[in-house]
């Protein structure tokens, strides 16, 4: 019993460090981190783009943060999905889709020059970017403007170019969060 409860006590600082993402993929030179939202089924097998770390309060500590373009990818395949949510039946062949871009993801990523996010995020969450602030320009592929906190780029200058998608320059002029920037232009 003694073994068991010592076991037990030398595990749980472990348990505690435990990540918060599902698997992680180097994309472009930045390692993505993706946490799995769904694993099939009628909507098939989706993923949000998360932070490394344990905390939101330091999400990048201890983890290389990105830097330079930061092209966030519509569809990923892990290399080995072995986190909590992921399925054993899943093997290096699934895609995922990222229809979300988790709060604080990539909050106090201030290397981050360039951003590219795709027409299959549908929402970014609380403070996504914030801190950000040496973001020269961000391209959104989406037609419809992604759901987004009004925080999701803290730090990040609003006077910089943000380019959407021909005809939708209006969308994004009134969407919320979209229309703080002030620079919509169309490509």
């Amino acid at each position: 019993m003694k073994k068991i409860l010592l076991f037990c006590l030398t595990l749980l600082p472990v348990l505690c460090m435990a990540q918060d993402y599902d698997f992680a993929k180097k994309i472009g030179g930045n390692t993505l981190y993706f946490y799995i939202t769904s694993t099939g089924g009628k909507n098939g097998a989706t993923v949000e783009v998360t932070y490394p770390g344990a905390s939101e309060e330091a999400p990048w500590k201890s983890f290389a943060r990105p830097s330079g373009q930061l092209a966030i990818p519509e569809k990923v395949t892990p290399d080995r999905a072995k986190g909590r949510n992921a399925d054993p039946e899943d093997d290096d062949t699934t895609i995922y889709t990222v229809t979300s871009i988790n709060y604080f993801a990539f909050s106090g990523c201030d290397r981050v020059t360039r951003l590219v996010i795709p027409a299959s995020v549908k929402q970014i969450g609380e403070g996504a970017f914030a801190g950000c602030r040496k973001v020269e320009y961000i391209v959104v592929e989406a037609p419809t403007p992604p759901r987004m906190d009004e925080s999701a780029f803290d730090g990040v200058d609003l006077d910089i170019p943000l380019r959407v998608p021909a005809g939708t320059f209006e969308l994004y002029k009134d969407a919320v969060g979209w229309r703080m920037f002030t620079e919509i232009i169309e490509y």
